[in-house]
């Protein structure tokens, strides 16, 4: 398998909801020879509260149908999970606490 992650052209495959599921669905991926790699989401700047969308899971246009075969098989899912969960309460959740940090930051600084 071939380092991928320097390329431009990688597509989303599915999302994983955690970083351990991603490593799980990535070493999947490399057992068929498909390579891959993830792309975090809005959790890596503000882990307050939990995944807000998960880790991307993102393979090279040419490997894209094998991939979401070999992820539909792992999953159990007719079709993989191809965009984030929408879940209204974790993004409130979220967008919560990135204001309150704001505010923190607003007071440390005396601007507020």
């Amino acid at each position: 398998m071939a380092d991928i992650s320097k390329r431009k052209d990688l597509i989303r495959a599915c999302y994983a909801p955690d970083a351990r599921s991603a490593d799980q669905m990535i070493a999947v991926l490399g057992q068929y020879g498909i390579s891959a790699v993830k792309r975090g989401g809005v959790k890596d700047i503000y882990r307050i509260g939990g995944d807000v969308i998960g880790e991307e899971i993102m393979v090279t246009p040419e490997d894209l149908p094998s991939a979401r075969q070999v992820l539909q098989q792992m999953t159990g899912n007719d079709t993989p999970t191809a965009e984030p969960s929408k879940s209204p309460v974790r993004t409130v959740l979220s967008l919560g606490a990135a204001v309150l940090l704001l505010i923190v930051l607003l007071v440390i600084r005396g601007l507020f």
